[in-house]
């Protein structure tokens, strides 16, 4: 109850510095995929992220996830978050999962053919926890124990990322190698991948983005639309590293975002699980508001 008190002020403190005079807002670079990471924020950039999914479970009842993040840029090249996290059962009451808590670094001050991104996150969860941040291991991850012992499980780990993404104008590649490793028995690594694909809207790309007396295009435009692919699965552990195609869980979405203005925006995926272990659908969905000071990246 005090962590979740803690969070509660950290969304809080950020927004109240968001209304302090003086602040230039724009909508930067941002991640538009579920579970691939790519940009790390601009320096004193805030972004607040509501996502919810529905996924037709392969084992036991269907179920809702939910996760509230913020993400803070500390520095051009260093981003922190904190993420939070909850699940509806169908037919059992709403449980929380737990907390996260991340910091990714980007390698290089410029942009590259190839950007380098080291990410970190402190998983501080519960057995009860579904959203799929990432993928790893071997075999289905629905929950098939009962919620009330699920619940009372900690299950603590560290994620690790190297990330590498290129960006041709609008177009950009992302590609995620996964490593997570458990803190309490049984102890031992589980690796995952993310890759992705993404067509950034044309209002907020290139030299369109944050230009000053440019009237934005209207509200029902294309112009606004982003779109792309997003797949995501598992690659074994460190005793059995590699493919084995239907011990393990593989998802491919078609991601589609929607600027509603410089500070908003929403985002839809629906996936589908690819593999004998996989659940079968997900849909994905998300609200951002992002804010902070212009950046020389937007300006180019």
């Amino acid at each position: 109850m005090t962590t979740t008190t803690h969070w509660k002020g950290l969304l809080l403190a950020g927004l109240l510095w968001a209304t302090l005079p003086g602040v230039v807002r724009a909508q930067m670079n941002m991640n538009p995929y579920f579970t691939a990471i790519n940009y790390p924020l601009e320096r004193h950039s805030l972004m607040l992220m509501s996502l919810q999914d529905y996924q037709s479970a392969r084992y036991g009842n269907d179920f809702y996830t939910g996760m509230l993040m913020a993400e803070y840029g500390l520095t051009s090249r260093l981003t922190v978050g904190v993420m939070a996290e909850g699940e509806k059962i169908a037919g059992l009451p709403a449980t929380y999962g737990g907390m996260r808590y991340s910091a990714y670094f980007h390698f290089f001050r410029d942009d590259r053919w190839l950007n380098l991104t080291l990410y970190g996150e402190y998983e501080d969860l519960n057995g009860a926890a579904l959203y799929k941040m990432e993928v790893s291991g071997f075999g289905a991850e629905d929950l098939t124990e009962p919620l009330a012992l699920a619940r009372h499980t900690r299950a603590r780990t560290i994620e690790q990322r190297v990330i590498v993404y290129h960006d041709w104008d609008r177009l950009n590649a992302t590609f995620n190698f996964i490593r997570e490793t458990a803190l309490q028995a049984p102890y031992g690594s589980a690796y995952g991948y993310a890759f992705g694909l993404y067509v950034k809207p044309s209002w907020m790309s290139g030299s369109m983005a944050g230009m000053a007396g440019m009237a934005p295009p209207p509200t029902l435009s294309m112009s606004r639309v982003g779109y792309g692919l997003e797949m995501a699965g598992a690659l074994g552990t460190e005793d059995r590293f590699g493919l084995d195609w239907n011990a393990q869980q593989h998802y491919l979405g078609a991601v589609f975002t929607y600027a509603m203005s410089s500070h908003w925006s929403v985002r839809v995926e629906p996936a589908f699980g690819l593999s004998n272990v996989s659940d079968r659908f997900m849909l994905r969905t998300g609200l951002t508001y992002m804010l902070g000071p212009s950046s020389a990246k937007a300006m180019e």
